[in-house]
């Protein structure tokens, strides 16, 4: 007999274990440090960004879309494995304990994301809508009991056995959330006592009947299970090597022509580099992030010299961030089989990285140029990606990928 107890606590330490392997990696990152550097010029200017804002900004409406969407999320990992739909199918009955114990991280985890992302709007709660730390409590407590609310109807919505129906009653709590949030920073509190006694019902009356209509959608839960745990990894990846990512190949069609090169040897590489980075994982929309998240500081640091310093930053997160794109093939034994030399293949590699900073670059240089007629640095700024790829560019590889394969 298959004890649940111990099962989950087995699955729980060992998923901790991991992940705590894998933060100790990325904390030996680089990219950490870049990070730092990012958060604390973001701290800097945010208080900028406040005071620059309008009076009739409308903060309550902002907030209420973002927390909603916050709050209507209910992402649950269960650590089920594929096997568990042989095995433990036969014992669902006694599986209560188990999935009460994944329900209860899944309100700890939201509760503490909740209470972080409500910190940080904090400042503009404070300028545009009430202050005071009696406030901040009051308004953390009632969005931590929403949020817990959300993932128990949540969890007893996956009960129901087609996607359609789930996504049915998800629009239904998303429009319950957005009246209650708004009413929350309205501080209209006589009205959400109604918004209390609404969920209530949803609860016992209607979420609460799934259960005794549906059991388990064990396939439902393995692929949501799956697609989180993916989630996570390609998160580490950034930092990290992680052989057990499973990389996601898209389609794509007007972007892939961009990786049709000859058949030349010398040309095998960058066309298979090209074509991971167009259709494999999330290289590509990580490239964009950057580059938006590359404009959106530009366009608040004030100008002057330093905005180089800025682009350079980011040039160090994309170089970092994109050689695991290389290091994803070293667990290829096909790759490892291609009758070209390392050198070769490391060479083609930075010819690709090298010509994806120039276009960063370029793209950095024509916005600033744009936004403040500052020409000079603007064409510096594609210099300055120039000169990075290739003086920076070959001690990072030296550093990060395998010379021998």
């Amino acid at each position: 007999m298959i004890d649940v107890k111990k099962l989950w606590r087995k699955r729980r330490n060992a998923h901790l274990t991991q992940m705590l392997k894998y933060f100790s990696l990325m904390a030996n990152s680089g990219l950490i440090v870049s990070l730092y550097l990012l958060i604390i010029v973001g701290s800097i200017y945010y208080a900028k960004l406040l005071k620059a804002l309008p009076e009739n900004f409308p903060a309550v409406l902002l907030l209420t879309v973002l927390f909603s969407l916050l709050l209507t999320k209910s992402a649950i990992r269960t650590l089920i494995k594929e096997g568990d739909l042989v095995f433990l199918l036969p014992v669902e009955s006694g599986m209560k304990h188990y999935f009460s114990k994944s329900l209860s991280s899944a309100i700890a985890s939201g509760s503490f994301v909740t209470l972080l992302i409500f910190t940080l709007t904090w400042p503009i709660v404070q300028v545009f809508i009430t202050d005071g730390w009696e406030m901040y409590v009051s308004f953390a407590f009632f969005l931590i009991v929403a949020k817990a609310f959300n993932l128990y109807v949540g969890w007893e919505e996956r009960r129901l056995p087609y996607k359609s129906h789930q996504l049915n009653y998800k629009i239904m709590r998303y429009i319950v959330n957005f009246v209650y949030v708004y009413l929350l920073f309205e501080e209209a509190y006589v009205f959400l006592i109604a918004m209390f006694a609404i969920m209530y019902v949803l609860k016992n009356f209607v979420f609460g009947v799934f259960k005794k209509m549906h059991g388990y959608q064990w396939e439902m839960l393995l692929e949501e299970e799956q697609t989180l745990k993916m989630k996570g990894y390609r998160f580490v990846n950034y930092f990290t090597d992680v052989p057990a990512l499973k990389q996601t190949v898209h389609k794509r069609p007007f972007l892939n022509m961009l990786g049709n090169f000859s058949f030349k040897k010398k040309n095998r590489m960058s066309a298979l580099f090209m074509k991971t980075f167009i259709r494999s994982g999330d290289y590509l929309g990580l490239y964009i992030r950057l580059i938006v998240i590359g404009f959106f500081f530009l366009y608040l640091i004030p100008p002057g010299w330093w905005q180089l310093a800025v682009v350079l930053l980011f040039f160090q997160m994309l170089s970092l961030q994109l050689f695991t794109l290389y290091t994803q093939y070293s667990w290829n034994v096909i790759f490892n089989l291609y009758p070209i030399e390392p050198r070769v293949k490391i060479s083609a590699f930075m010819k690709w990285l090298r010509g994806l900073l120039l276009l960063q670059g370029l793209m950095y240089g024509v916005f600033y140029g744009i936004l403040t007629g500052d020409w000079l640095i603007g064409l510096l700024m594609p210099a300055a990606a120039f000169g990075y790829s290739m003086l920076r560019l070959p001690v990072l590889t030296k550093k990060h990928l395998p010379q021998t394969s």
